[in-house]
């Protein structure tokens, strides 16, 4: 210690006046010495007693490391400075004064980071430390940072590791994980269960499984808490005790009431009443707007139910589909910029709120800005996130130009409308047979949707594929199949397909039947039964007796008039009529047609009749 001039006795000499004189410069230097270097001395000098040397040699860290300790010249590392809190420790130094010098290294440990350096400090160094938990070291350093989220479970193992207390840990990290989620933005109810499934091991995901629909989920996209009935089991799951849950059932009830007070949803509900009012569908909305993908009808949905922004069914394009009142699209569009405004100022609130609302009003992309403005997509979206300077009155021309563009879309967008309901109105005036399957498939969203129409209403001949064969004019049914079919869809006016399906059904007999008679003969009965065996009831006889007078009039052979004439009074023709004297003369010119034919060749003959 430094000599005391007031008593001789105690007067130091040699050695022990020089290890002296050099611990109280080096205390008197460590006075303007940053506070860990100036508590290094102080340990050191003071309370050991030993200088620099003595120090080093008895610690075992160098002389140089613990010099540029001493001068603040360097921060020690976490393996010296653990090494001299261990020489310390075995010197008896009281847990205050080592406490305090942990302080000045690692922090108070009232954050997590803090504590995480301070166990960093006890194993040595993070490396250390990482290898006993299992991680590795660049993990750890981004867990030290904040930069991921630290799991409960491998805090404390790291505890147990170092022998450090858990339970401190353990609270460090719930105010952590609190402040991670509320520097979000989230509700504090739904940070407090998010934090309450965190601390059980699972993502934010595994609530699904305990419970919580994925409409909840969405609804927080505007950070919006859904009822406590809905996360109830979640929450009874999680929770430790009953009191706990109930303290979170308070708060959640609490934010509730706040949200209601803060926050009114009219854009969604708005919409779902009007598009209710015109009986429109959310497929056909959907398919207007097209949007793809397995059940586009669910993007509507999303938009009613939950909030959501789509890009393809863009809100102007739904208010101006949806009513024609300008007055209410602007109630619509003011209630739907109020929410996504929020949307923007919680999770981007450096960008251009202004700039990004109205591109997102009308559904553009930043790749759409450059037909739009002349900007590159890159240099729009910085001009939109704020990085690059903009003047208010390039703001005012920017916002002017896309809603120009906003409302040619708009325009574009009515006039699809208006087409598709020509298009769709046209099933009810057809005029050819594959038109009138075509346009009821249309109506209908497809062949199978059709085919199913047709089963309910008791048509059950007409699969999929034979309506197919029917659009795509492979296949020419009897009349009363197509009557049926449009009376099942409720179309009334068939006059110009029943002209063009006498015009398909004589062209394919014709192509069949070699006799005009057979042909003239088949087509009458086309147009009132299906096929020859439902007719054959109706004439008195067995379908085989039509079918052998059939193959008698195909090959023209002598056949007597009351057979033709039965036939004509069952299917309903006059004997006045034009047709009736026109079936008579093609029967009594049948056997000079029959004189005239030329005579088949053998090979020809035997492959008719193959």
């Amino acid at each position: 210690m430094p000599p005391d001039p007031s008593n001789p006795v105690d007067r130091l000499t040699g050695h022990a006046l020089r290890n002296a004189r050099l611990r109280q410069r080096s205390l008197e230097r460590s006075t303007a010495a940053p506070p860990l270097a100036r508590r290094v001395v102080r340990l050191r000098a003071d309370l050991l007693g030993l200088t620099r040397l003595e120090c080093a040699r008895l610690s075992g860290i160098s002389r140089g490391a613990l010099r540029d300790l001493e001068l603040g010249i360097h921060t020690p590392t976490r393996q010296t400075l653990q090494q001299f809190l261990a020489f310390c420790e075995q010197r008896g130094v009281a847990p205050g004064h080592l406490e305090e010098l942990r302080r000045l290294y690692a922090g108070a440990g009232d954050t997590l980071e803090e504590f995480l350096g301070r166990l960093e400090l006890r194993a040595g160094s993070s490396r250390e430390l990482a290898r006993r938990v299992g991680i590795s070291p660049t993990t750890l350093w981004e867990y030290h940072r904040g930069n991921f989220p630290l799991p409960l479970a491998l805090l404390r193992q790291m505890c147990k590791s170092v022998g450090a207390d858990a339970v401190a840990a353990e609270q460090l990290w719930h105010h952590d994980q609190r402040r991670r989620l509320l520097e979000r933005g989230l509700p504090e109810a739904w940070v407090e269960l998010c934090v309450l499934c965190a601390r059980a091991g699972h993502p934010e995901s595994y609530l699904t499984r305990l419970g919580v629909s994925n409409a909840a989920l969405r609804r927080l996209r505007y950070l919006e808490l859904p009822a406590w009935r809905e996360v109830e089991r979640a929450a009874a799951a999680l929770c430790r005790d009953p009191a706990e849950l109930d303290r979170l059932r308070q708060l959640w009830q609490r934010d509730q009431e706040e949200q209601h007070r803060r926050l009114r949803d009219d854009f969604g509900p708005r919409l779902k009443r009007l598009r209710l009012k015109q009986g429109v569908r959310r497929r056909a909305l959907a398919d207007l707007f097209g949007v793809g993908g397995k059940k586009p009808a669910r993007i509507i949905k999303h938009i009613e139910e939950d909030g959501l922004y789509s890009a393809q069914a863009f809100p102007a394009g739904l208010a101006a589909a949806l009513t024609a009142d300008d007055g209410e699209r602007e109630r619509l569009l003011a209630a739907w910029q109020k929410r996504r405004r929020q949307f923007h100022r919680r999770r981007r609130p450096e960008t251009r709120i202004e700039l990004r609302l109205a591109r997102e009003m009308y559904g553009f992309q930043p790749g759409d800005m450059q037909a739009v403005l002349g900007y590159a997509p890159l240099e729009y979206q910085k001009i939109e996130r704020g990085v690059s300077p903009l003047a208010e009155s390039a703001q005012a021309r920017i916002l002017l130009a896309v809603h120009q563009a906003g409302g040619k879309r708009v325009s574009e967008l009515l006039e699809k409308r208006r087409q598709r309901e020509a298009e769709q109105a046209a099933w009810q005036t057809p005029t050819t047979v594959p038109l009138l399957v075509a346009l009821l498939a249309r109506r209908e969203g497809g062949l199978i949707p059709l085919a199913r129409h047709l089963r309910r209403a008791g048509l059950t001949r007409l699969w999929p594929g034979r309506l197919r064969a029917i659009r795509q004019g492979r296949e020419v049914p009897a009349w009363p199949v197509l009557r049926r079919l449009a009376e099942a869809c409720g179309v009334l006016d068939c006059t110009e397909v029943k002209n063009d399906w006498v015009e398909r059904y004589r062209a394919r007999l014709e192509a069949r039947c070699p006799s005009p008679l057979g042909v003239e003969l088949r087509l009458l009965i086309g147009e009132t039964a299906t096929t020859l065996r439902e007719l054959s009831p109706r004439l008195g006889f067995n379908y085989s007796v039509l079918i052998r007078e059939f193959q008698r009039i195909d090959r023209d052979e002598p056949l007597r008039w009351f057979h033709v004439e039965r036939l004509l009074n069952v299917v309903g023709v006059s004997p006045l009529s034009e047709r009736w004297r026109a079936i008579r003369a093609l029967w009594s010119t049948a056997e000079q047609r029959r004189r005239q034919a030329p005579r088949p060749r053998p090979a020809e003959a035997s492959k008719a009749q193959a």
